[in-house]
């Protein structure tokens, strides 16, 4: 009777495949797990979810993720927010959850990035309030602020510029509107002042880029402030995630203290120093 050629027991002679080694059983099994493994890995092919192809047909961008009791949602832009904040409260969404978003290039390729919840919510004020309640008021506030700060001066320098000359106040309008242009915003801003530089010495370009970054410093820490302000005063009434963290003790003093100390120092050095500087300037 045959013997296994490893550990020598005794085998049948039914087991032994002609031309073939002789194993017992336990130690063919062996045998064949150490053939697989030297085999060459073959590359693992990718399994199309039916539900993300047929959104594919029918969006350009969109993001999908799992809840915990198996649910597969898929959201477009005007959905996202509101489906994911019913299932974060709901707890079937943590902070941990994998966001996969799905986006289409100019090109027609298809592009997928993955990021855990926490991170794709601070790209969306109404996901990021539920864990951050204070701080995303104060950061929401501070990008209001800045917009409104750059409208504020612009119409401050629209009248200052009109009380001196109606005719430049008119092409910094037009530098102005050349600037609002989708994707040509920037050329169009220079050409048109390039133009105007023709019929005055003031140079538009620059004026605006002035009243562009001055509007925002000007406008940001205050509107962070007030942001930060109604953060504080809403946060015990605010829903929040379950996995949510508490936030910093000092988080009044950076979220509402420090921008309003820094607004009011920034407004009296542009009242005072900056505003009168410019007039003169104007007037030579």
């Amino acid at each position: 009777m045959p013997t296994c050629k490893d550990c020598g027991k005794k085998v049948s002679i039914w087991s032994v495949n002609l031309g073939a080694d002789c194993y017992c059983a336990d130690c063919r099994q062996k045998a064949d797990t150490a053939k697989a493994a030297a085999l060459p890995a073959t590359p693992a092919q990718t399994v199309l979810d039916p539900e993300v192809e047929a959104f594919k047909a029918e969006n350009t961008w969109f993001v999908a993720v799992r809840t915990s009791d198996g649910q597969h949602r898929l959201c477009t832009k005007q959905q996202l927010v509101e489906t994911f904040r019913k299932d974060i409260i709901a707890g079937v969404l943590n902070s941990a959850s994998l966001v996969e978003v799905h986006s289409k290039t100019p090109e027609g390729n298809w592009v997928k990035a993955g990021l855990p919840l926490a991170q794709f919510a601070k790209g969306h004020f109404g996901l990021r309030v539920l864990y951050e309640p204070v701080w995303s008021h104060a950061v929401a506030g501070l990008r209001c602020g800045a917009l409104l700060g750059i409208g504020l001066k612009f119409l401050d320098t629209l009248i200052l510029l009109g009380s001196i000359n109606p005719a430049i106040a008119f092409m910094f309008v037009l530098v102005a509107a050349a600037c609002a242009i989708p994707r040509l915003g920037l050329p169009a801003m220079i050409m048109v002042s390039i133009m105007a530089a023709k019929f005055t010495s003031a140079n538009l370009f620059v004026t605006l880029v002035t009243v562009m970054l001055v509007g925002s410093i000007l406008g940001c820490l205050p509107g962070m402030a007030i942001g930060g302000a109604i953060g504080l005063v809403r946060r015990k009434k605010l829903p929040v995630a379950g996995d949510s963290q508490p936030e910093r003790e000092a988080l009044p003093l950076k979220a509402f203290g420090a921008p309003l100390l820094g607004g009011a120092g920034l407004w009296a050095i542009y009242i005072f120093v900056f505003n009168p500087w410019l007039i003169s300037v104007l007037n030579k």
